[in-house]
């Protein structure tokens, strides 16, 4: 019997710098952008199972506009230890569930989902954008990728 899993990522929505503030907390154009991301896909029904963020205020805030808008009862918010920044990818890959939202950071991201699609972390082959969700599925030797959603997607509608 075949393994397997849908998965979401999304980067964290845009933040303030560290000269701003250093904990770098959305800015407002960020928690504008990762509202009209949530509300487009509580629109198509999209509905994780739980909501994984690194535990850094931009990936938290990200993750809890993603709980609020996505379903009338909140999807669980919880902090994952292997979502930050230059955390090894294969710490992270075992623990991926089924039906779960990610949200982290770059450059992590990119390396995560370039290496499940492609076997090669540093192919590049995504370039995530702030509050951008990607679905992937994954099967026991493949990974297919089944849509990207991004601000500026929503923008052109």
């Amino acid at each position: 019997m075949m393994n397997t899993k849908t998965i979401y990522f999304a980067q964290h929505g845009l933040a303030l710098s560290k000269t701003q503030d250093p904990e770098r907390p959305l800015s407002a154009d960020g928690i504008t952008q990762t509202t009209a991301v949530a509300r487009h896909l509580d629109e198509i029904l999209f509905s994780p199972s739980s909501i994984f963020h690194s535990g850094k205020q931009r990936a938290l805030q990200t993750a809890e506009i993603f709980s609020a808008t996505l379903s009338a009862v909140p999807v669980p918010v919880k902090q994952h230890s292997h979502l930050s920044p230059n955390d090894d990818i294969q710490q992270l890959i075992p623990q991926l569930q089924n039906n779960a939202l990610y949200i982290g950071h770059l450059p992590q991201l990119d390396k995560l989902c370039s290496y499940l699609l492609c076997g090669n972390e540093s192919t590049g082959l995504l370039q995530f954008q702030n509050s951008g969700v990607i679905a992937l599925t994954l099967e026991t030797d493949q990974c297919q990728l089944n849509w990207y959603l991004t601000p500026d997607i929503i923008n052109r509608q």
